[in-house]
C-alpha cells in the first residue's frame, strides 16, 4: 500500500491511529477498572472501620468519664445535703438558745424593774 497522496488521506490516518490507540487503552482500562475500584472500595471500607473503631473507642472513654462525673456530682449532692442537714440543726439549737436567752433576760429585767418598784413604794 502506497502512503498517502492528500493531506486529508494523511490526516484520517493519523485520526485512524490515534482512535487505535485509544480503543488499546479502552481494553487495558476494562481489565485494569474493576481491579482499581476494588482496591478502593476495600481502602474505603478499611477506613470506615477504623473510623468506627476510633469513634466507638472515643464513645466508650466518654461514657467512663461521664460516668465518673456523675459520681462525684452524687457524693457532692450527698455531702451538701448533710452539711445542710448540720447548718439546720445549728440553726433551730441557735433560735432555741436565743429564746431561752431572751427569757432568762427577760425575767431577770422583771425582778430588777419589781425591785425597783418595790424599793420606791415600800421604801
Amino acid at each position: 500500500m502506497a502512503g498517502p497522496q492528500t493531506t486529508r488521506e494523511a490526516l484520517l490516518a493519523e485520526l485512524l491511529g490515534d482512535v487505535g490507540g485509544l480503543l488499546d487503552r479502552m481494553e487495558v482500562l476494562k481489565v485494569d477498572l474493576p481491579e482499581v475500584a476494588d482496591d478502593a472500595a476495600d481502602k474505603i471500607k478499611a477506613a470506615g472501620a477504623s473510623s468506627a473503631a476510633a469513634i466507638q473507642s472515643a464513645t466508650d472513654r466518654a461514657e467512663v468519664r461521664i460516668g465518673d462525673a456523675l459520681a462525684s456530682l452524687q457524693t457532692a449532692a450527698r455531702d451538701a445535703k448533710a452539711a445542710a442537714a448540720v447548718v439546720a440543726g445549728s440553726a433551730r439549737r441557735f433560735a432555741l438558745l436565743a429564746l431561752l436567752t431572751g427569757v432568762a433576760g427577760g425575767a431577770v429585767a422583771g425582778a430588777v424593774v419589781a425591785l425597783a418598784l418595790s424599793r420606791s413604794l415600800f421604801g
